[in-house]
């Protein structure tokens, strides 16, 4: 169950990406970053991203990722 409160339910990306700097808290984001539609990100902003999120995993500990809920 996802934060809209359904099962499966897919990710409203024409909602969030406006709204990312209400939703995203900047420590979950490379610094001066913003997120796009994951199936619009090249592979240099996936990997960039991805590692973040990993190092974030591995190094620290506060949680990796988190949004407010739309």
């Amino acid at each position: 169950e996802d934060c809209s409160g359904k099962t499966k339910d897919p990710v409203p990306w024409k909602e969030v990406i406006p709204r990312q700097d209400e939703l995203i808290p900047p420590p979950y984001l490379p610094d001066g970053r913003k997120i796009r539609e994951p199936s619009r990100m090249n592979r240099d902003e996936a990997t960039e991203l991805l590692d973040f999120w990993f190092d974030r995993q591995q190094n620290c500990r506060d949680v990796t990722f988190e949004f407010y809920g739309w």
